[in-house]
This record gives structure tokens, sequence and C-alpha cells, in this order.
């Protein structure tokens, strides 16, 4: 006779609200590491390091150039999270996507050629 597993019962529940693009981020970051959305949110929520307040404070006082880089991280999640629908659903993209990533590298092109200093 095979042993039972023992398992930890899980009986209480919480819930919390997302947003559409919150909610596609978690599904999709949940997909790529494998795990299911409740066990992903599971282990980030319970081995989460705590932040100390100046960490968070900082955040507003960044220099031109990070704020910069911020900006384009959320531009790339943003294309990234087109891509990854377009590719899960097989649909081709909006039409009004390669005129924009065209003015985006423009930009880029623009402000990393500017001289610093």
């Amino acid at each position: 006779m095979a042993r039972r597993k023992q398992t930890t019962t899980r009986d209480k529940h919480i819930s919390f609200r997302l947003s559409e693009e919150e909610r596609f981020k978690l599904i999709d970051k949940a997909q790529r590491s494998g795990m299911s959305v409740g066990d992903f949110v599971r282990a980030r929520s319970l081995q989460a390091r705590k932040r100390k307040a100046r960490e968070i404070e900082g955040a507003s006082a960044l220099p031109d150039e990070l704020r910069l880089a911020h900006q384009l991280r959320k531009i790339g999640v943003n294309v990234n999270q087109i891509a990854h629908h377009c590719n899960r659903f097989q649909v081709p993209p909006p039409a009004e996507l390669a005129p924009l990533l065209s003015e985006i590298r423009t930009l880029l092109n623009a402000t990393w050629s500017r001289p610093r200093g």
C-alpha cells in the first residue's frame, strides 16, 4: 500500500484586486517560473524581504538618466506584454505598433547620441 503524502491543508482564502495589466504580468511571471499563480504568489509573498523606508523614499529623487532608464524599462515591459499576448493567442501585432516602435528608436538614438556632462 502506498503512503499518502503529508500535505498542509490550505483552507484559508485571501483575495486582492489587480488591474488587467498587473494580472497579465502576474500570470506571465508565474508561467515563466514554471509555477501556478497561487504557488508563485505564495512563494513571493512569504519569502519577500523587508524594504527599508529609505529605499522607497529615494525612488522619487532619481537623476534624469535614471528616470529615463526607468521609463524605458516601463515601455519595454509594455512592448513585451503585447508580444506575449500576440504569441499566446496567435494574433498579429496591432498596426499602430510598428510606427510607435520606430518613433521610440528615433528618440532613443537622439537621446544616446547627445553629449553628456
